[in-house]
């Protein structure tokens, strides 16, 4: 690695990247290899908090019907928030046992029921069909509320990488419809397919996401479509975000996305909207998921929490 992208690098971030170093990126996989080497995330987290209830369910989406689960920490009170996660994995890799243990975490930090949704894939499905899918499952949650004993009006959206794109786009849909949610969380979004930021210059190779694996997973995404300026793609080219809601972005950085994560926050901020932007320093793309390796994922954890806990609290 070039002493640029080095310098700062965390320790920890590092040595994981040194012990990667002959592993295949993912542009030069397949769909089905890429999918199998996304589990390895599995590898980098801590084992999961068994003090949460999971129950696994199915809602109906505009093409299919899609599994959810439904996590709920013991002692959570009835009727009380809840959190709508979307995990990432560049619209293409990853499912919902990948996101299962920071989830989890994620109930028990901030003492609130969580759901994750397994929306349907790129490129087999791209876009927009794992936005409408996410869409529909948020709406599904705000319409069941009483269903899951949980407050439609304290809901707030978390998602990571392309979980953060399908959160930010999603989030505006809802507010256009009138559905608005009560907070959002972008953890090391994707929020622009130009990808002409300078991060995607200085970190185009060897923090773990290279530009190419980028472009890998944009292409999957969008396939033969020209996005062109539609935010629902690019959600940081909307003309208009003076009416999302509270908002936490947190950046890595290190990583090919952190401008465009710091930019969006920028713009949320000078349309009015209440801002909690962090960039973890030395950190690199994906860490949310990577606890038992990194511990600045830690620390993102409990922010994270702590954000949720004063947006939604009653």
């Amino acid at each position: 690695m070039s002493t640029e992208v080095t310098t700062g690098l965390d320790p920890q971030a590092a040595a994981h990247l040194a012990a990667a170093a002959d592993a295949p990126g993912v542009a030069e996989l397949t769909v089905p290899e890429a999918r199998a080497a996304g589990l390895g995330y599995l590898g980098l987290q801590r084992p999961m908090p068994t003090d949460v209830d999971v129950e696994h369910r199915f809602v109906p989406g505009p093409t299919a019907d899609l599994p959810i689960r439904v996590i709920r920490p013991h002692g959570a009170s009835r009727g009380g928030p809840v959190v709508v996660v979307l995990h990432g994995s560049g619209w293409v890799i990853a499912n919902l046992d990948v996101v299962e243990e920071p989830a989890r975490v994620l109930a028990v930090d901030s003492g609130v029921t969580v759901v994750t949704v397994n929306y349907q894939k790129a490129p087999e499905h791209p876009f927009p069909v794992p936005l409408d899918d996410s869409v529909a499952a948020i709406r599904w949650v705000q319409d069941h509320a009483a269903e899951l004993d949980v407050d439609a009006g304290r809901l707030a959206l978390v998602g990571d990488s392309a979980g953060g794109n399908l959160v930010a786009a999603a989030s505006a849909e809802l507010a256009a419809a009138g559905r608005p949610v009560a907070a959002q969380a972008l953890l090391y979004p994707a929020l622009d397919h130009r990808a002409g930021s300078e991060s995607y210059r200085t970190f185009a190779r060897g923090t773990g996401l290279d530009d190419v694996d980028m472009a890998w997973f944009w292409r999957h995404y969008l396939g033969d479509r020209d996005p062109g300026t539609d935010p629902r793609v690019s959600p940081i080219l909307a003309e208009d975000v003076s009416g999302l809601p509270p908002t936490f972005v947190a950046t890595a950085g290190h990583d090919v996305l952190r401008d465009e994560g710091e930019a969006y926050a920028a713009r949320l901020a000078e349309a009015g909207v209440p801002v909690e932007a962090r960039r973890y320093e030395g950190m690199i793309h994906g860490f949310w998921w990577m606890d038992a390796v990194l511990d600045v994922a830690r620390t993102l954890q409990l922010d994270l929490a702590t954000f949720l806990r004063a947006r939604l609290a009653g």
